[in-house]
């Protein structure tokens, strides 16, 4: 790979239940690792959670990624931020993903609400 010929606007690190067999501090330890990498090779980095996946992996009171923007899943139909709770460093997020498995134009795709003041 040769990273200086690729853009990225944000790389986003999906932090999800899925096989993480660390302790809490193990996991903070490596998502800490992996977005320094990226932000070391120039690559601006997001995290994409939930509140119970971060409770789950590394606890809602580690804040040591609250300095990216977040996109949060909440599957409520909802396109808004109002039903944001803080957690991990967050007092607002960047973006919510409010609707998953629909089809749009034939297509599957999830829906995603963002604030004009992330752009």
């Amino acid at each position: 790979w040769h990273w200086q010929i690729l853009s990225f606007s944000v790389a986003w690190l999906d932090i999800e239940r899925y096989d993480w067999g660390g302790s809490k501090s193990e996991n903070q330890q490596f998502i800490t690792a992996f977005a320094s990498k990226l932000e070391n090779l120039g690559i601006p980095v997001g995290i994409y959670t939930n509140y119970y996946n971060w409770q789950s992996i590394v606890g809602l009171d580690w804040t040591g990624c609250s300095q990216y923007s977040l996109w949060y899943a909440h599957y409520d139909g909802n396109p808004s931020f109002s039903d944001f709770r803080p957690f991990g460093g967050w007092s607002y997020p960047a973006m919510k993903q409010y609707k998953g498995s629909t089809t749009v134009c034939g297509a599957g795709v999830d829906l995603d609400y963002y604030s004009q003041s992330y752009l």
